[in-house]
Parts: structure tokens; sequence; C-alpha cells
């Protein structure tokens, strides 16, 4: 089995309890207010982890600012698509983000990346395993729906940025330096909006926020790695599995029984991931993943 993959599935668990707490915040704050508390929290526990492995030093600087102007910019068109976009509509738009990966890639990347019949196969049934499990509740406003594919379409750039530091830089670090650089940014901007005021959060959502902080940590850092290790395409298809563990979700924590169209979205998600981590294609096919450090 491919460890990148497996690390990616354990990232997309991670961000969706990440997107649970975000969607219970956004009633009250504000989608910069959420990334700033998020990332006040997140920010010293990427610096321990980062720490523990040597230094914080970057070495790919500017593929670092692109991937943070990107990644932040992501992050805010995600945190304001939340508040009014339902989840299930939010996962089926942000699908797309696999597609947009495996063709940037190759351009970026070189053909190292190109995508091969197996993966491009695997990307169409993660697309079509989605729009069944997600199609009954599928009904998107436009103005939060465009929020939604805008974090699509710069989570996609960002995530290539990624793959490419994996090969100069720690996946800890380069996690730490984005959410200190995105908690900034978040803070800079709520200054300015409110002329001044800093972010306040009501007591009790202080539990909420942690949860959010920590998970966001957890799931950048498990993502930063797989990138490292295996090719942008392949580790952008295994996230696929993510409406699967909301649906999960549902179930264990809101006693919500899914009906037929979840389960058999679900079977397509689970059969197409499990066929990619056993799949063992041949030295010479395009599929091939790459084994940078």
């Amino acid at each position: 089995m491919r460890k990148g993959v497996l690390l990616m599935m354990a990232a997309a668990l991670a961000l969706t309890v990440m997107i649970g707490f975000v969607k219970v915040a956004r009633a009250e704050l504000t989608a910069m207010e959420v990334m700033f508390w998020r990332g006040l929290i997140s920010v010293p526990l990427a610096f321990l982890v980062a720490l523990r492995g040597g230094g914080i030093g970057l070495n790919n600087r500017r593929v670092f600012a692109v991937r943070a102007a990107l990644g932040t910019t992501a992050m805010f068109c995600f945190f304001s698509a939340t508040k009014e976009l339902p989840l299930a509509d939010l996962s089926l738009l942000y699908k797309l983000q696999p597609i947009l990966v495996a063709l940037i890639a190759p351009l970026v990347l070189g053909d190292s990346e190109r995508s091969g019949w197996r993966l491009w196969l695997v990307l169409t049934a993660g697309v079509t395993g989605c729009a069944i499990l997600l199609a009954p509740q599928a009904a998107v406003d436009l103005t939060p729906g465009l929020w939604a594919l805008g974090a699509t379409v710069f989570s996609a750039g960002a995530h290539v940025c990624v793959r490419v530091l994996g090969k100069t830089d720690r996946p800890a670090v380069v996690v730490m330096w984005f959410q200190l650089v995105m908690t900034l940014c978040a803070l800079g901007v709520t200054l300015i909006s409110t002329g001044g005021t800093l972010p306040r959060a009501p007591t009790h959502l202080w539990p909420v926020l942690l949860g959010c902080g920590v998970c966001a940590t957890v799931g950048q850092l498990l993502m930063t790695t797989a990138y490292s290790i295996e090719r942008a395409p392949t580790v952008a298809a295994a996230a696929y599995v993510g409406p699967l563990w909301a649906l999960i979700g549902d179930v264990v924590f809101f006693e919500l029984v899914p009906g037929l169209n979840a389960l058999a979205g679900g079977v397509i998600i689970v059969g197409a991931g499990l066929w990619m981590l056993r799949s063992q294609p041949s030295g010479g096919e395009a599929d091939a993943p790459s084994h940078h450090p």
C-alpha cells in the first residue's frame, strides 16, 4: 500500500472534523476571525513539531510565498462558503480539486507528474461517487457556490506548490510557516475591518476553536507529508474519501441514516480508493509514484 495515499486519507478525516468545527464557529464569527483563532492555536503546535525535527528555516522561499498566498486565499473563500453553503454542496464542489491538480501538476512539475489511465479512472470514479452520494442535497446558491469554486481553484494551486516544497523543505516547517503567515494576514484584515479592534471569541466557542486548531494542524501535517512522498495527482485523488468521513460523522454524531444514494456513492469511493492503494503500476508507467524525500 502507498503511504502517501494513506496519509492523505487520514488528513481528509482530520480536515473533515475541522470543517464541522468551522461550521459551528461561523455562526457567530467572521471568516477572518475563525482563521485567526484557528491559526493562534495551530502555530504553537506546528512550531513544536517543526522544532523537534531540526531547524525552522525555509529553503524554497519563492514557492512558499506562492503557496502561502494561494492557501490563505483558498481558506478565506472556503470559510466564507461554509457559513451559507450546506456541507454536502461544499464537498461536491471541492471534489473538483483533484482534477485541477492532475491538470496543473504536469505543467508545473513536468511529465513525471502526468496522470496515467489508472489515476484518471480513480478521479472519474471519485467524482461519480461524490455526485451520487451528495446529489439529493446539491442545490448550490450562486454567491456561496462561487466562494467554494474559488476555494477549489486556489487550493489546487496551493497543493501543487506543496508538492514542489516537499522536495526541498520538511513538511513540519512548511506547515508552521504557512500557519503563521495565514494567522498574521487574518489578524491584519480583521484589525483593518474593525478599526483596530482585536478579535474576540465568546467563551462557549473556545472548545470549538481549540478543536478547529488541533484538527487543522494534524490535517496539514499529514497532507504536507503525503505530498512530499507521493505524486500530486495521486495524493489529491485520495482526498475523495472526505465525503465518506462526513457521512460516517452524520451517522455517529447526528444519527442521520444514509439513503441508498449515499451507500452507493460510498461504495464507489471506497472501491476506487482501495483499488488505487493496492494497484502497483509498472515502473515505466506514468502512474508510478515519485520517491523524492
